[in-house]
């Protein structure tokens, strides 16, 4: 609220252009806006959770509950660490939820979507536990919040099982049956799916390879090796990802060979995951002749 602008609404018409009279009427009024309306504004900003930053989001942690952030195991450091500014975000608009909360289905259905930004399903099992169903894969952050934290609200005495997430696909042999969609079910608790892939091409002088996952998982700066096999001996060469994944070497072996390329990826559940590239075999042309691997000709 502008408290000068309200007061100069407030003069009369006749003493619009009285300075000393005017300067009298705005003393309390800019006294009043430095004080008090300008110093709310900070505070507002302050604790706006959705843009607030470390020290000033511990700041709104304490007002919610946290004494402290909370300390978990998250991607990429994985070891015991002070959450996020992020994840923290999450749960003290959870704990702001808890605080408030009447736990009806409706209201913990509203808290979860808003909470973790996403369209989510409570069911009721009538035996004093509730359980979570997600239809979209959610962060590993996220999940581990939902499994470790307590994160959603729910009555007191009231026990909540593990997260369930079920995606849809379409399914049927025929165009008649295209629409019908059956739910299929991941299992219970953090689920994540790296889908990772490693594809080598020869091109005549040199090896490329391109390292892809899902999105999450970083793919740069990744150990690649590279095992080459010519006259039945085993060569081994490594190679590093840049950031989109990518890597190009020089065969150490001179042709014919067979190469094939394995790596290892830190995934956002804390493990390792290895993944293997088909074997990549060159071909060498002499007298009109093109032969695979030294075992089949084929006339040129």
């Amino acid at each position: 609220m502008q408290h000068r602008n309200k007061a100069l609404t407030r003069a009369y018409w006749q003493y619009k252009n009285a300075p000393k009279l005017i300067a009298l009427l705005l003393a309390l009024p800019d006294i009043a806006q430095a004080s008090i309306e300008d110093q709310l504004a900070k505070i507002q900003v302050m604790l706006d959770i959705d843009s607030a930053e470390g020290e000033q989001l511990d700041i709104c942690g304490r007002i919610a509950g946290y004494t402290k952030r909370p300390v978990g195991t998250f991607y990429p450091v994985c070891v015991p660490a002070a959450v996020s500014d992020d994840l923290f975000r999450r749960m003290i608009k959870a704990k702001i939820f808890k605080n408030n909360s009447i736990a009806t289905i409706d209201e913990i259905k509203r808290a979860t979507d808003y909470i973790l930004n996403t369209a989510a399903r409570i069911l009721d099992g009538q035996d004093m536990a509730m359980r979570p169903v997600f239809f979209e894969y959610l962060d590993v952050g996220s999940q581990k919040l939902v499994a470790d934290y307590d994160l959603i609200p729910r009555p007191q005495g009231v026990g909540m099982r593990q997260a369930r997430t079920l995606t849809y696909r379409p399914f049927g042999f025929s165009q008649h049956y295209s629409n019908f969609r059956a739910p299929f079910w991941h299992g219970d608790g953090v689920k994540f799916y790296a889908g990772l892939q490693l594809v080598i091409i020869w091109s005549g002088d040199v090896v490329s390879g391109t390292l892809t996952a899902n999105p999450g998982v970083s793919v740069s700066d990744i150990d690649v090796t590279l095992i080459y096999t010519a006259s039945g001996a085993s060569t081994y060469q490594s190679a590093i990802t840049d950031t989109e994944g990518r890597f190009t070497v020089t065969p150490p072996v001179a042709e014919p060979f067979s190469v094939i390329a394995r790596a290892q990826v830190w995934t956002p559940l804390c493990e390792w995951e290895s993944v293997e590239s088909a074997e990549v075999t060159t071909n060498i042309f002499h007298n009109g002749a093109v032969t695979h691997n030294g075992l089949h000709t084929h006339r040129g």
